[in-house]
């Protein structure tokens, strides 16, 4: 494997820093605090959800108070805080931020994990008009960007019609079903209005005009079909599902290929910038 032995580990590249540590303290307060409150409600008779949403609302006076205990971790406009992280949970149906949360920790260990001495920054849960919050924003030194959405299905397994250009998921006998709203079209989406309206995450003029890998990741039992050859793009001399669709192409992965595939794309842009530079 290719070393990044190379690749910048300076702090200068972005006007402002995002500590990842403290981004990951905020959302396991956040996921903790939810999380009891949901198997509280187990305990007392069904009540609809607006109701619990509304108790959720009136614990915010309380959790605000918690806020300046973490450390700062934010960009500008694209303020990460407990207060505007349940405000984003509350969109929610009450399994499905649990799930989220739960889903954006992993996958900010892990990547703090494998890429803390490179200096990873990750910023989650950046709120797009009219569209899905954006899961996770990550950026390594030297400006490298990557865009990570996490999605599930289920005991399914999720396969690309290259005709419809759009993903389906299967399950058993079932027969497929087209995934809606596309997940793809969703990414490509909040990537434009990433970079045309929250500038300076990336550092400069320049470095919006930077390659920003867009990286679909179907997490924990949802599969990915295997699919045919000419699909696979070789990255960093590894080879990952790239659908290059006119909505906007984007790297499709499991969960199980995240460092990996991170790993393979910092030594992509990293050869790549040898040979230009």
């Amino acid at each position: 494997m290719s070393s990044l032995s190379g690749l910048s580990k300076s702090s200068q590249d972005y006007p402002e820093t995002i500590d990842p540590q403290a981004v990951l303290d905020e959302l396991q307060f956040v996921h903790e605090k939810l999380s009891d409150h949901e198997k509280a409600s187990e305990y007392i008779a069904p009540v609809e959800t607006r109701s619990k949403l509304q108790e959720l609302e009136h614990q915010r006076t309380t959790w605000e108070v918690v806020t300046s205990v973490f450390g700062t971790a934010f960009i500008g406009s694209t303020a990460v805080s407990i207060v505007g992280l349940i405000s984003l949970a509350l969109a929610w149906k009450p399994l499905t931020r649990i799930q989220k949360l739960a889903r954006l920790i992993k996958l900010i260990e892990t990547l703090l994990e494998a890429f803390e001495d490179l200096g990873v920054e990750a910023l989650p849960l950046i709120r797009v008009p009219d569209l899905q919050p954006i899961d996770l924003f990550v950026r390594f030194p030297g400006k490298e960007f990557l865009l990570f959405a996490v999605r599930s299905f289920g005991e399914s397994t999720i396969v690309y019609n290259e005709k419809k250009q759009a993903l389906y998921y299967k399950r058993g006998r079932k027969g497929s079903k087209r995934w809606e709203p596309d997940p793809m079209q969703e990414l490509s989406d909040q990537a434009y209005w990433l970079r045309k309206n929250q500038r300076e995450l990336f550092g400069s003029s320049k470095g919006v005009r930077k390659p920003m890998a867009k990286v679909l990741v179907i997490w924990g039992k949802t599969q990915l079909d295997q699919h045919r050859e000419h699909l696979y793009a070789e990255v960093g001399g590894q080879k990952f599902l790239f659908l290059p669709r006119e909505g906007g192409a984007c790297y499709v992965i499991h969960q199980s290929q995240v460092v990996e595939f991170t790993r393979a794309y910092l030594v992509e842009r990293q050869s790549k910038l040898m040979i230009t530079g």
